[in-house]
């Protein structure tokens, strides 16, 4: 028997933490903070795509009705999770996949693109990636409980998306590695729980019967075809706990250096 499908996922705030944690991870470049460096960023950068990254972190789950994001706007944020629900097979299917992170890769790289030239300012501003930003700020600072309520969450995405494309357009080209990070953080903390994932969906390969009575085995490979390495356990587990505190003081320690580096 398959454990519900209500107690194999990680929480939203701890989701959101580790989005966070991965983008100081991959932009951080301070000697004192252990880091890829992947990407030089400035300060500024650094906080922000933080929150972008947190957002970006509960997108996969968008499959999901009772979702923290489902919850954003009342009906409408349900209504979309149930057509992405169907989209995607069901949850923690298409959202859940090697699939869905080539995917948001090339969606974010397109809305990127979508501009709008007001007569009112001097420049072409990224009208979809205003929305974009401003959605991601907001389903973050709700997730890490910056902001106790959603009206107070878009309020503060909207403050910050403003200030971001109207005085610095340009510098976003950090913006689509951003996003993809935070999809697929997600999907890999899902994949350190007990349910797991399908990573090849649509393609499904179920464990062989004879590893189902093989202990340890078919906790990893599953008869359902998921495979999990399930080190986080169940949903609320002291694991997940342990990994959300460490992922939380890891991102803040990252925030900090960079900024006394700037100063």
């Amino acid at each position: 028997m398959e454990p519900r499908a209500d107690c194999i996922n990680m929480m939203g705030y701890n989701h959101a933490l580790t989005g966070a944690a991965a983008w100081v991870a991959v932009a951080t470049t301070s000697a004192n903070v252990p880091s890829l460096g992947l990407i030089h960023v400035e300060p500024w950068q650094l906080l922000t795509g933080t929150l972008v990254c947190a957002g970006a972190a509960l997108l996969p789950d968008l499959d999901h009705h009772s979702a923290t994001i489902a919850r954003s706007v009342p009906v409408a944020g349900r209504m979309a999770a149930g057509i992405v629900n169907t989209a995607s097979g069901g949850h923690r299917k298409g959202m859940h996949s090697l699939l869905a992170i080539v995917a948001c890769w090339f969606v974010t790289g397109w809305v990127g693109t979508l501009t709008w030239s007001p007569n009112w300012w001097h420049q072409a501003l990224p009208a979809a990636g205003v929305f974009m930003i401003m959605a991601l700020f907001a389903f973050a600072t709700r997730a890490l409980k910056i902001a106790k309520s959603w009206p107070l969450a878009w309020q503060l995405g909207t403050i910050g998306s403003a200030a971001m494309f109207l005085f610095l357009p340009d510098q976003l080209g950090w913006f689509q590695l951003c996003v993809t990070v935070g999809f697929a953080t997600h999907i890999l903390g899902d994949f350190l729980t007990v349910g797991g994932i399908n990573w090849l969906w649509p393609l499904t390969i179920k464990a062989p019967k004879f590893t189902h009575k093989i202990h340890g085995l078919n906790r990893l490979w599953k008869r359902n075809g998921y495979v999990s390495l399930p080190i986080v356990g169940r949903t609320g587990s002291l694991a997940e706990r342990v990994l959300g505190a460490g992922c939380a003081l890891y991102a803040m320690a990252g925030l900090a250096a960079s900024a006394l580096a700037a100063a």
